[in-house]
Parts: structure tokens; sequence; C-alpha cells
């Protein structure tokens, strides 16, 4: 009679597997990366703010480290994206110009601030029709948010100068 209680739990316990993993993978959360921070204007000046970037279903989330929503780049509306390995955000003519002009009308306070780091970094400018993102990834965790940003978005990321 021991065994065949025994031989029952067993056969509820595997049973359940199945479903519990069913449950754990729906219950996964959408993917976020840390370690980032986005390019923002703050009055006649950019600063650099920390940020959380969340893959959602159908949009990036670029969110503040409290978890206020700074912007949201729907997939369907992405026309473009960009790396560079530079001291600054490097662009091709024409995007650089127009993702300035929707911050600040001359180019100029974004090349001051930006000329005068030490370092090269990692950077991503994504472009939609309306609105874009200029992002400086960590040296950690570009080499996992690159391709996780290609396959959620279906761009290829255009790399500019030198790529490491």
């Amino acid at each position: 009679m021991k065994s065949f209680s025994w031989i029952l739990v067993i056969i509820v316990l595997l049973g359940s597997a199945p479903r519990i993993s069913a449950q754990e993978k729906a219950a996964k959360p959408e993917q976020s990366f840390d370690e980032i921070k986005m390019l923002v204007s703050d009055g006649d000046k950019l600063k650099e703010t920390a940020v959380r970037v969340r893959f959602d279903s159908d949009a990036m989330t670029i969110e503040s480290k409290a978890g206020t929503t700074l912007k949201k780049i729907l997939y369907a509306d992405m026309k473009h994206a960009e790396y560079s390995y530079t001291k600054s955000p490097r662009w091709k003519s024409g995007m650089g110009l127009g993702a300035a002009g929707l911050a600040f009308p001359p180019l100029l306070l974004i090349a001051i601030p930006l000329g005068f780091t030490k370092h090269r970094r990692h950077w991503l400018t994504v472009r939609s029709a309306d609105d874009y993102a200029v992002l400086k990834l960590s040296k950690s965790v570009r080499k996992v948010f690159m391709p996780a940003f290609e396959v959620k978005t279906g761009l290829d990321v255009e790399a500019l100068g030198e790529s490491k």
C-alpha cells in the first residue's frame, strides 16, 4: 500500500511539472537593460540620465530608474538605428541635424558638451518619424543589448566609424 501511495505522488508531481513551466513562461517579464544612459536636454544643455531600456511586445520603452516613462517608441515607427564607438555620437548627415533640431536649433549646442569627453563610448541613436533617442551603452551591456535590439525591432543597426 505504501508503494502504491508513492507511485501516485510521483505521477501527480510529474503531471504538474509542465503546467508550472508554462505558467513561469507566461509570467516572464519583457527583456530590460540597465547600465544605459540617455542624452536629455536640460534647458540649453545636454545631460546624461541613467535609464532602463525595456523591450515590450510592441515598443521600446525608456524609463528613468524611478520607473517614469521618458520615451516610448513603437517598433513599427522606428526608421533607423546607428551605432558608433566614438567620443560623441556620430550621426550621418541629415540624421544628426534632424535629431538635434528636435531638441535645439543650433547643432553647436550638442557638439560642444560632447566634445569634451575623454574616452570613446558606445552610442546607439534610434530615430522614428517624429522622435529620437541617443543612448550611451556601457561596455558590459552592449554585446547583449545590440542583438536584442535588432531581434525585437527588426532593424539592422548601421555601424559608423570603428566597431569594438
